[in-house]
């Protein structure tokens, strides 16, 4: 834990953290990702399950023996709406200032919230270095991602950094006033934490592993589309980017490093599908093994006119 934070800080956030869920088809492992939510050595005040399949889930749990009144399920309204409509229906839903995010075939380490919920009210975000495990068989993987000291992190560090997933941060919601965007279908995730950047100079890092991403076949991650659909997106956003499209993001810096991302994401994404394409991997994992080299920077910054909204501190 970060030196400066103790056990006065964790008091004063314990009671007020809300645990958002968005499950889509997640009945097989949904009663996991809760189970170690609950187990938690700082509880949060609530686990909020944003449904977008029509599926009652805390009705199901408490079918399969797992009943808690922090428990409490909200729905989209639709199937399939996203993943981003999903978290922005927990959030609406959400009554804790501290907001820690868990994908529904993911787990947090017993000590997640006592780490992270802290730091996100010190520094207004916070979020940890993932460990990677396949779904199938429960064994932990080669983890590819960039090791960071802990501490405060700029953008760029954040997104050159990052492989597996971006799924896990904590946030102040006094503070932060980010939104997933529903419109956006893929990369919703990495918007999130560029958007944040709006509100806030730097995020805190963990470089201890508290959160446990489960790769899944046939998940949105994990499929044989997946990269002509991220490749897609990564140059629709690049070009909206270009055409003075601000993408609802205030901080001119940010959206700079955005798009020097994206431009990344074009290399890294196209490879992929040739790869795909001619055999030479299986899935984006073996890839990213074999083409470290493409990682892990940005090109340099463009001489682009990107049209200045201000810090918006």
């Amino acid at each position: 834990m970060d030196r400066h934070v103790g056990k006065a800080k964790v008091e004063a956030v314990d009671g007020s953290i809300s645990v958002i869920i968005p499950a889509y088809a997640a009945a097989p492992f949904i009663g996991r990702a809760v189970r170690s939510v609950l187990g938690q050595t700082c509880p949060p005040s609530e686990i909020v399950i944003a449904s977008d399949d029509g599926t009652d889930y805390a009705e199901l749990l408490r079918a399969r023996g797992l009943s808690d009144p922090r428990i409490r399920c909200v729905s989209t309204g639709g199937v399939r709406t996203g993943p981003a409509n999903a978290r922005n229906t927990g959030l609406d839903a959400a009554r804790g200032r501290i907001i820690a995010t868990l994908d529904a075939d993911d787990l947090l380490a017993p000590r997640a919230l006592e780490i992270l919920a802290p730091l996100a009210c010190l520094h207004g975000a916070a979020y940890c270095r993932p460990s990677f495990v396949d779904q199938a068989t429960g064994t932990e993987l080669e983890s590819l991602d960039r090791r960071l000291p802990a501490g405060l992190v700029q953008l760029e560090d954040l997104l050159t950094s990052q492989i597996h997933t971006y799924a896990g941060i904590v946030f102040d919601r006094s503070r932060v006033t980010a939104r997933w965007p529903e419109w956006m279908e893929r990369w919703e995730d990495v918007y999130f934490y560029v958007r944040c950047f709006d509100d806030l100079d730097a995020v805190f890092h963990v470089s201890e592993p508290l959160y446990r991403y489960h790769r899944v076949d046939g998940s949105i991650c994990n499929r044989p589309e997946t990269g002509r659909e991220y490749l897609t997106w990564a140059t629709e956003l690049a070009s909206r980017l270009d055409r003075g499209d601000t993408l609802g993001l205030r901080d001119t810096h940010s959206r700079r490093v955005f798009r020097r991302f994206l431009t990344s994401r074009q290399d890294i994404e196209a490879a992929f599908v040739q790869a795909l394409d001619d055999g030479s991997c299986l899935d984006f994992h073996s890839f990213s093994r074999r083409r470290l080299d493409l990682f892990f920077q940005l090109p340099p910054p463009r001489d682009v006119s990107v049209p200045s909204a201000g810090r918006g501190r």
